[in-house]
């Protein structure tokens, strides 16, 4: 019994192996209450990374102004029929101003519109999926082979539902007469902000059990009952669902304070799951960096966004070894005498000029 414990209390803190759990392993058991005090979320970079366009300040991602973004990469649209050079840059001015979203890649057209829509349902937050893509004349559906909580989530958001798709209700049809040879698969990473950052591709379909659908979640939701798990951003899931590698809550803080993970889903030393795709993908997503530790090969990570992350700054430790340098004076320069009251004017004179522009 002891060897067991120990190897237990090792596999939690050490992390040198992975432990599945069940779906009936109680919150208590899988949860740590004094992180979850502190309400992490995806813009805490104690747990996170931050985005490329955001930067860590006091544990906090913050956005970046957008010239602080590469300048070189592929050209994007937004919304607002504004062209801007790198997706960071554009993603770096929704941040500062939300009215501001992705509208496609490349330069902006005067025809290009992107648009989402539930159809059938009794609500406007319930129906079967529908978009109009950009370089589409004609509206389709979206396919259920490849719609998860990450595509629900990004999806009701960009409806205006701010806390994302509703993971305890399902969309009820039934009879429904829809003539869809085609719908569009779809995959996202779960946190954009528009449906339109997403990635789709054509598929053939059979019929309405083909298409995916969703219920974003409503202030008139499900009352909380006792297993609820409750999100930072007020939103209730089953706790069923914390811990489980999958952004449930739409702000991701119900997979950042876990002792294990459910399933197949990774848990970080830093306490954090991710889904078990995630590990050996070429990209770190544990900010301690095991999920890319004892890695053969991995996948192709996307060449712009690989990019971009290139260019995040590094973090250097320790002392700059300081190298002595030869002066050089210009030729017929003359010596300049010490001025100490002259040289603290000036100094003040700069920090006069700082402060009007930080005001």
């Amino acid at each position: 019994m002891l060897p067991h414990v120990f190897l237990l209390f090792l596999c939690f803190h050490l992390s040198f192996c992975q432990v599945s759990l069940t779906l009936h392993t109680s919150q208590e058991e899988l949860v740590e209450k004094k992180c979850l005090a502190k309400k992490y979320t995806h813009l805490s970079c104690n747990k996170v990374f931050c985005q490329p366009w955001q930067k860590c300040i006091e544990g906090t991602c913050i956005c970046k102004l957008p010239y602080q973004c590469p300048k070189n990469g592929t050209a994007v649209c937004a919304t607002n029929r504004r062209n801007f050079p790198t997706y960071c840059q554009l993603k770096s001015l929704e941040c500062l101003r939300p009215g501001t979203k992705f509208l496609n890649n490349g330069t902006c057209t005067a025809e290009g519109k992107f648009s989402v829509s539930l159809k059938y349902g009794s609500t406007d937050s319930e129906g079967i999926v529908e978009v109009k893509l950009v370089d589409q004349d004609k509206t389709m559906f979206i396919c259920k082979s490849s719609w998860t909580m990450r595509e629900a989530n990004v999806a009701c958001l960009d409806l205006g539902f701010q806390q994302g798709a509703d993971t305890q209700r399902r969309f009820q049809s039934s009879n429904l007469s829809i003539n869809a040879t085609e719908c569009l698969h779809v995959h996202c990473r779960g946190l954009e902000t528009s449906l339109s950052e997403c990635t789709f591709t054509k598929r053939r379909t059979v019929g309405y059990q083909d298409l995916a659908d969703v219920v974003c979640y409503t202030q008139k939701a499900d009352s909380p009952t006792d297993d609820s798990f409750q999100c930072v951003n007020g939103k209730y899931i089953s706790q069923t669902e914390a811990c489980n590698g999958v952004n449930d809550c739409g702000d991701q803080s119900d997979e950042l304070c876990c002792k294990a993970c459910r399933g197949k889903s990774f848990h970080c030393k830093s306490g954090v799951c991710i889904p078990s795709q995630y590990r050996c993908n070429g990209e770190v997503d544990c900010i301690t960096g095991e999920d890319e530790v004892g890695c053969e090969g991995f996948a192709s990570v996307a060449p712009e966004r690989r990019r971009i992350k290139s260019l995040l700054p590094t973090i250097s430790c320790g002392v700059k070894n300081r190298m002595h340098v030869r002066r050089k004076r210009v030729v017929g320069g003359k010596p300049a005498k010490l001025d100490i009251f002259k040289g603290l004017h000036k100094v003040y004179d700069i920090l006069e000029f700082c402060c009007i522009i930080l005001k």
